[in-house]
């Protein structure tokens, strides 16, 4: 039977794509040609979760869910695809949370503090957290649970209040009542009654604001008048303050000064012999002038005043 060449043509070509196809797949789980890194997990359950759910890893999406398995001890299996330039540290945790209100699910992956990192077909820690509707669901399930609870606790104390209770205490009960009844009645009766006379002053606590308000605006040019002059004296101020500064200031380089023997003044309070060279010759002056007044003729002999007398 002769083939044609059609035939062989066609057969050639299958066959290449068969070798194609079964190379790919056999070169995909080799490192060389890996597009992604595939790390597993196990979780206690999967509500949910389904393959093509995304992978987080601090809000950024680094991955997806590329197969789930429920294994013979009732966990779930889960596969998950990551980037190949995602590095994620061993003792890294996976939570399956959910990503909403309608607990559509993600798996978020919190990164650990090891050196080391997670390769192809690593095991990473899984954990399963429960929706915001299904803790609501939880919750309300407990409400609804303690709030019969409780009715029924209020139930038995009245029952039980009712069965201490004697037909006196219950009258008693009945006066008090009566009482807070009749009290209620005449506050309010009182409130009807001044309600006219509140009324009245909150109308003249309205006009007093009002006349106060008219006579701000009235007077409004004095008061800005008194302003501008408190401004005017506390500029004057301003400049008083900073005169008596700068006279503070030459006052006290001319102590400075002084203190260091600058000038005569300086020189008369520093100089100690000047001092008692002053102090001698207001001794000797006194002196002289108590000789004066004691002998006056020994000092007015020659004058022709004494030679008249």
């Amino acid at each position: 039977m002769k083939v044609s060449n059609e035939l062989k043509v066609a057969i050639t070509i299958l066959i290449a794509i068969f070798i194609g196809f079964v190379g790919y797949r056999l070169m995909s789980d080799l490192p060389l040609f890996r597009q992604s890194n595939t790390v597993q997990t196990y979780f206690s359950r999967a509500d949910g979760l389904s393959a093509g759910n995304y992978v987080y890893v601090n809000g950024v999406k680094v991955g997806s869910v590329k197969k789930i398995k429920l294994l013979s001890n009732d966990s779930v299996g889960v596969t998950m695809s990551f980037d190949l330039d995602v590095d994620i540290p061993k003792n890294s945790v996976a939570y399956l949370e959910s990503t909403g209100l309608l607990d559509g699910k993600a798996i978020v992956v919190e990164r650990g503090d090891a050196k080391e990192n997670l390769h192809y077909g690593d095991t990473i820690e899984g954990e399963y957290r429960a929706g915001v509707m299904e803790t609501f669901g939880k919750k309300g399930d407990e409400l609804s649970k303690d709030v019969s609870d409780s009715f029924g606790k209020l139930n038995k104390l009245l029952a039980r209040l009712n069965s201490m209770m004697d037909e006196e205490s219950k009258k008693n009960v009945k006066g008090i009542l009566r009482d807070l009844e009749t009290t209620s009645k005449e506050v309010s009766t009182l409130f009807k009654n001044k309600r006219r006379n509140l009324e009245n002053s909150i109308n003249h606590a309205e006009r007093f604001l009002a006349n106060v308000d008219t006579v701000s605006m009235r007077n409004k040019s004095r008061i800005d008048s008194v302003m501008t002059g408190l401004d005017r004296s506390l500029t004057q101020l301003e400049t008083l303050a900073q005169n008596l500064k700068s006279t503070n200031s030459k006052l006290d380089q001319i102590l400075t000064k002084i203190n260091d023997g600058e000038g005569s003044l300086g020189k008369l309070v520093n100089d100690p012999g000047l001092y008692n060279n002053l102090e001698s010759l207001t001794g000797e002056m006194d002196t002289l002038i108590n000789n004066i007044n004691n002998n006056p003729q020994k000092y007015l002999k020659g004058m022709k005043l004494i030679e008249v007398f």
